[in-house]
């Protein structure tokens, strides 16, 4: 239920606390692409400022001459984003309550719904099935990859999707745990009715396979780093290394980025002792590295997180010299400093096209404290691959440049198969010739 607050105290509380948290900074956690909610202690500073006279002011007249009758609930909100909106950040953002949970459970990897990941399939006019979450309810009803669905709802309720369109057909498919997503799916000659109860569940962040056209070759992909993926990522390494391979692909095209707490413990797997795997700078200025290192400490949603001495370079000889990563222009933040670690140590040879160039670190803060709903992302630092030059504004080279053939560049990354992936292929070429 969202609080109401009386107009003139929204403004002076709003004003003062963020006002002043801005001018006197914030204390933060340091996250990489989206992170944790920081919950600040209220600023030391409480007292008006000048523009907080001149807000009171502006509400008064509006109060008192305004035609319109003015929503609290929608002001405040457009106001704490009008504080994002100017301090000159492009990554900043304000977040109402919905959205603001909706980014925890991301980064949580904490999702509800029956775990499909899906695209449009305009040629068919139905929405095709790309990725199913292994321990979602939709692999539990024996969903597949491939499946296309047609119809959504049951019964006199029940509609085609090509009638409907993709957006509202993934809106009727969407819910609260504890509902029932129904539909129809199409698998070759077969029509099969799906009643699907949607839950609370992880979803993968990582994928892998032994690669059809090399069993040598273990190839993963990372789709983000959330809180979930190091350890996601050990079940890979360890399923690949089990089934013989010895050379391996780190796929991170489109990976948008992701906590810091994940891609430094999922460094530790293949760095050493001591290794700066991140450099950052404050707006003072102010450099610090971030080091591989024994990290026993982190509870709740971020214990997967956790670095024991045992994890310190697990994968370390598997890797060295015998694996690729594979970019594109959407592999960013988080995503970037995975490929610019592994470039810097001589690990991966990097193959595909220049990545996005985001070397700025963000923090979410909580506002409620302050007693609105919802938080704010501001960045709070930049950052600095462990040895190389920064990325930010310019993205990273790949050793090996080579774009998508264009018979597949409009292809979704999902559905492609490892013979028809040069990038893959390329990459598989280049193990070994760092």
């Amino acid at each position: 239920m969202t609080k109401k607050i009386p107009f003139s105290v929204f403004v002076l509380g709003l004003v003062v606390a963020m006002l002043f948290a801005f001018m006197s900074g914030f204390a933060v956690a340091d996250n990489a692409a989206q992170g944790n909610a920081v919950n600040q202690n209220a600023p030391a500073d409480t007292s008006q400022s000048v523009s907080t006279d001149k807000l009171k002011q502006l509400a008064q007249i509006l109060n008192s001459y305004s035609y319109y009758k003015i929503d609290e609930e929608t002001l405040c909100q457009a106001l704490i984003g009008g504080f994002t909106e100017v301090v000159g950040d492009d990554y900043a953002r304000y977040y109402n309550a919905e959205d603001y949970k909706a980014l925890m459970n991301s980064s949580s990897g904490s999702t509800q719904g029956i775990g499909i990941t899906v695209i449009n399939n305009q040629e068919l006019n139905c929405i095709e099935i790309i990725l199913v979450s292994s321990t979602s309810p939709a692999a539990k009803a024996g969903l597949q990859i491939g499946d296309l669905i047609t119809h959504v709802g049951t019964g006199e309720s029940k509609e085609s999707v090509a009638d409907l369109g993709y957006d509202k057909a993934l809106e009727k498919l969407a819910g609260a745990a504890g509902t029932y997503a129904q539909f129809t799916v199409k698998r070759g000659d077969e029509m099969l009715d799906f009643n699907v109860e949607r839950v609370a569940f992880t979803a993968d962040s990582v994928l892998y396979h032994v690669c059809k056209t090399d069993a040598s070759v273990g190839i993963i992909k990372i789709m983000e780093f959330n809180l979930p993926t190091p350890k996601q990522f050990c079940t890979a390494m360890d399923a690949l290394i089990a089934a013989g391979c010895t050379r391996f692909v780190f796929d991170v095209r489109s990976n948008p980025g992701g906590d810091l707490r994940s891609i430094g413990a999922v460094l530790s797997y293949m760095l050493q002792k001591d290794d700066v795997f991140i450099r950052t700078a404050d707006r003072e200025g102010e450099y610090a590295d971030e080091k591989v290192t024994v990290i026993s400490n982190l509870t709740g949603a971020y214990e997967g997180c956790n670095v024991s001495e045992s994890d310190i370079g697990k994968y370390r000889n598997y890797v060295l010299g015998k694996s690729a990563v594979i970019t594109n222009g959407h592999t960013a933040s988080a995503a970037e400093l995975f490929t610019s670690a592994l470039m810097d140590y001589d690990i991966a040879t990097v193959v595909g096209t220049k990545t996005y160039g985001k070397g700025s670190m963000q923090s979410i803060f909580s506002l409620a404290y302050y007693g609105f709903e919802g938080g704010i992302k501001l960045t709070t630092k930049k950052y600095f691959p462990p040895i190389s030059e920064g990325y930010d504004g310019i993205g990273i080279f790949p050793d090996v440049q080579i774009e998508l053939d264009d018979a597949i560049k409009n292809k979704n990354l999902y559905t492609l198969s490892d013979e028809e992936d040069n990038q893959l292929q390329a990459a598989i070429a280049a193990i070994g010739n760092k």
